[in-house]
């Protein structure tokens, strides 16, 4: 390959809009030589569509004398997920809610994902994430993580990397060096950790130095700007001394080096997309993710890369070792043979990971399931939050409790109430409490919304005492934390379908539930 065709192979693509592969989307392929791609909901329609997009794709590489495309996805479980309509009782539960069920929850939830993922022709799943969550306010990360401690996420990340990869897909730790101590989402703008190298060393860094050691493939950069350590205020997705000085040289790496979207603010509100591709391959970084939602700006961005290597401006020993790298993890992922689609029994591996990941906080000794209940008026309380953060796709769970309960409960009634509440929302949310004889009560980011955590305290004040009330934390489980005076508490640390029937099958279980 020729320096072009050498740098094209660098560079992977949103195809925005894409749903299957156009004369345009292939003119443009093979005119940037590109990598790969990385596809998002909007390219995901239905399972056999999106197989059809991932084959159509590796044969157009193959036609034109190209390597096999990397096709990536972030497919993490909880709110994070591509997959389509069909099928999300296939999405896993969140990485914190697989902490809680455990290790072996961890692992076979893995191996059903890598095979689903594979069954559909991807390569590369963008997970697991090895973020600590120790920031309770995190706007990002959240329940992506396994939790708050770094020996238990870097044992359950172990033991997620050790699955995908026995079954065959690459998986990507991310987001280096850490994205769990944020108060900030770096969608939106860049944040700032100050913490001294010593200190990462410490916490943030060893989850992945658990994962390097066990042999991780790929991992993922990070935006974010550690001004202790990287005195050049450059995130250290464009960081010399992140990515080459530790990353490579102190922990010894040896895997691919992506980053994260170059269309994310923390960097688009900085640099160009072109000059952002060439300060990531300057610092290190094997694989951009050129992103934009125009092809043309795509494509200028690598013609830019072009110009500046012809000019001098890339290592080329470097781009040398990220050649052999880059064939290496194709000859490793690109040649498997098909796998056959995910099975009843994968549906229940994943529907029993769900059931075990739910915790229960009762004040007293027995919690009474609520089909013992002999309401004549319950109301599901049902806070909607509106889409956090781009990564989650707008990923809404909808009335699937209020349809699971019915099955016990036909009288329930469910009150739609956005996650921050006006005051003719609490006016209606009163009136319907006050004619109740059972509430139940699902906030979403209580924590981030003080009109919500109020309405949810006086509703605890004006019927906790006379009404059967439970509080059941659909996303964080740190809402639980702003109220008191329930008959009983869960956290279920995300809410797909998964999780939201193993929520409804906990609430009417014919027999108590001890907590």
């Amino acid at each position: 390959m020729n320096l072009r065709e050498k740098l094209g192979q660098r560079f992977l693509y949103r195809l925005p809009g894409v749903t299957q592969l156009t004369q345009e989307v292939a003119d443009f392929l093979v005119e940037c030589r590109a990598g790969g791609v990385v596809l998002f909901g909007y390219n995901v329609q239905t399972p056999e569509q999106v197989a059809k997009l991932n084959h159509d794709l590796q044969a157009l590489a193959a036609r034109h004398n190209m390597p096999p495309f990397i096709i990536g996805v972030d497919e993490e479980g909880g709110q994070v997920s591509r997959m389509p309509a069909e099928g999300r009782e296939l999405i896993l539960p969140s990485q914190m809610a697989l902490g809680v069920a455990g290790a072996e929850a961890v692992r076979a939830c893995a191996e059903v994902n890598a095979r689903r993922l594979r069954s559909l022709g991807f390569n590369l799943n963008f997970a697991p994430v090895l973020d600590i969550n120790n920031n309770p306010a995190n706007p990002v990360i959240g329940t992506r993580s396994f939790g708050d401690d770094p020996a238990l996420v870097a044992e359950l990340g172990g033991v997620a990397l050790e699955a995908y990869l026995q079954t065959g897909i690459s998986p990507c730790a991310k987001h280096f060096p850490g994205h769990g101590d944020t108060n900030v989402d770096s969608h939106f703008h860049l944040p700032v950790v100050n913490k001294s190298l010593e200190e990462l060393r410490r916490f943030e860094l060893v989850p992945f130095q658990r994962a390097i050691a066990a042999g991780i493939p790929a991992i993922m950069t990070a935006h974010i700007l550690y001004p202790q350590f990287e005195t050049g205020g450059l995130p250290a997705t464009l960081s010399p001394r992140f990515l080459t000085q530790v990353l490579r040289q102190e922990l010894g790496f040896e895997g691919l080096i992506f980053t994260d979207a170059l269309d994310m603010a923390a960097i688009a509100d900085r640099y160009r997309l072109g000059e952002a591709s060439l300060m990531a391959f300057q610092a290190g970084a094997d694989i951009v993710m050129s992103f934009s939602l125009s092809f043309d700006e795509q494509y200028a961005a690598f013609e830019e890369v072009v110009a500046a290597a012809e000019a001098g401006e890339l290592d080329l020993l470097h781009n040398a070792e990220t050649d052999e790298r880059i064939t290496g993890w194709r000859k490793r992922f690109c040649t498997g043979t098909p796998v056959a689609g995910v099975t009843e029994e994968d549906v229940q591996i994943i529907a029993g990971a769900a059931q075990h990941s739910l915790s229960l906080v009762c004040p007293e000794k027995d919690f009474v399931p609520l089909s013992k209940i002999k309401a004549q008026r319950p109301l599901l309380v049902d806070f909607t939050a509106a889409m956090e953060s781009p990564v989650e796709e707008g990923r809404q769970p909808g009335p699937l409790l209020e349809t699971e309960l019915r099955a016990t409960m036909p009288a329930l009634l469910r009150l739609e109430v956005p996650a921050n509440p006006t005051p003719a929302d609490e006016l209606r949310a009163l009136s319907w409490a006050s004619q109740s004889d059972l509430l139940i009560i699902v906030t979403r980011h209580a924590t981030r919304y003080e009109e919500q955590a109020k309405l949810v305290r006086t509703l605890i004040e004006n019927y906790g005492s006379a009404t059967p009330l439970f509080i059941i934390a659909a996303r964080e489980p740190y809402d639980l934390a702003l109220f008191e005076g329930s008959a009983g508490s869960i956290a279920t640390y995300g809410d797909p379908p998964a999780t939201i029937k193993a929520l409804a099958n906990l609430l009417t279980v014919e027999q108590p539930i001890l907590c």
